[in-house]
């Protein structure tokens, strides 16, 4: 089975993210598509813990378009003013961390290990989610 290390995403540029190179950094994931309803109306919540967290170094977010297609999300998030960047997949993803269902988002802490899983819509703007987070980030 694939390991947590093997995860890679891929930017529009065609730059790759290795989620081993990220140990150290608490990460934030969420599979999404340009399609599904709960996935939009989700996303501006993203957008705004992004921002909330933008000064904290020890924290990534990525999106990751499970279509593959960098084109139409990147679209969709200009035509939203969302700032988020865009993802997809490089290699196979662990089923621990993706299963048949979409929105699905997993946080890793800085060891890299998965410390939050949620299937389906949420508001990641809430404060107990945010504190959360923040104090993964200072583990």
């Amino acid at each position: 089975s694939i390991s947590e290390e093997e995860v890679v995403f891929k930017d529009e540029t065609g730059k790759e993210v290795r989620l081993s190179s990220l140990k150290g950094k608490v990460v934030f994931i969420n599979f999404w598509a340009t399609w599904c309803p709960p996935c939009i109306a989700e996303m501006p919540s993203i957008h705004q813990l992004a921002k909330q967290l933008k000064g904290n170094d020890k924290l990534i977010v990525l999106t990751v378009d499970v279509d593959q297609d960098l084109r139409k999300s990147l679209k969709f998030m200009q035509k939203r003013n969302l700032d988020l960047p865009v993802y997809v997949l490089a290699s196979a993803v662990p089923s621990a961390y993706l299963g048949n269902s979409i929105p699905t988002t997993i946080v890793l802490n800085k060891k890299g290990k998965l410390v939050f899983k949620h299937e389906g819509g949420a508001d990641y703007t809430n404060k107990e989610f945010i504190d959360f987070i923040i104090k993964l980030s200072q583990e």
